[in-house]
């Protein structure tokens, strides 16, 4: 899926102007993801130069920030990395139940709804595997 997010000039910003900031997922060691969080903000003040703008949401940014117009595009980029973030999440969480307690304290009625979550999980992860 590619999106493109749309950059605001920063010549073109005013006070009180909502704009999107984006913000890196991390997904390891030196390494993030490719779609970033988008948040939004309010422009509070601007200085005269425009090398810094201050938002309510993050407070100063220098002349290196871009800016980002928040629109359907910026709210499909915060989703796709919210749920790569959950995903994250529940592989690691997975990993830790794994240790104690163990899958062999699970419930009856609970391993048969698991396994078919599993199932359509591991095709999807079947699709990714090089033959």
């Amino acid at each position: 899926m590619k999106i493109k997010l749309k950059e605001i000039s920063r010549d073109d910003l005013k006070v009180g102007d909502t704009v999107g900031i984006a913000r890196e997922v991390r997904c390891g060691w030196g390494t993030s993801f490719r779609h970033r969080r988008i948040y939004p903000a309010t422009i509070v003040k601007i200085t005269t130069k425009r090398t810094k703008i201050e938002t309510d949401q993050f407070g100063e940014h220098d002349k290196y920030e871009i800016f980002y117009e928040y629109d359907n595009n910026a709210k499909k980029e915060t989703e796709l990395a919210e749920k790569f973030v959950k995903i994250k999440n529940a592989i690691y969480k997975l990993d830790q139940f794994r240790n104690v307690p163990g899958l062999r304290h699970l419930r009856d009625e609970d391993i048969l709804e698991m396994a078919d979550y599993a199932e359509k999980i591991m095709e999807i992860l079947d699709s990714y595997r090089k033959e």
